[in-house]
């Protein structure tokens, strides 16, 4: 069973901004650990699942570099992020 998009809780997309605003403002590559941190997002571990999940819906491109993932938001994620900072 879907919720209808306006029942939802008006969270529902904060950490997704928060997450895209900070790939934008860094403007290169960050390793999970590194986003983490500058995100406060604990415990840090959880980021390497988080950030894919946002692979995968196409707002950030992924890179893997001397045994590192490492993640930079994409054209669809600057869409996203303009789309979510008009949003009430």
């Amino acid at each position: 069973m879907t919720i209808p998009i306006r029942a939802r809780s008006p969270r529902y997309n904060k950490l997704k901004k928060r997450a895209l605003e900070i790939f934008e403002g860094h403007g290169g590559w960050v390793s999970p650990p590194e986003w983490a941190v500058l995100a406060s997002f604990y415990p840090t571990r959880a980021a390497y699942s988080y950030l894919l999940r946002l692979h995968r819906f196409g707002l950030l491109d992924r890179e893997t570099a001397m045994g590192r993932v490492l993640y930079k938001i994409s054209q669809r994620g600057r869409n996203r992020l303009a789309w979510l900072q008009v949003r009430p």
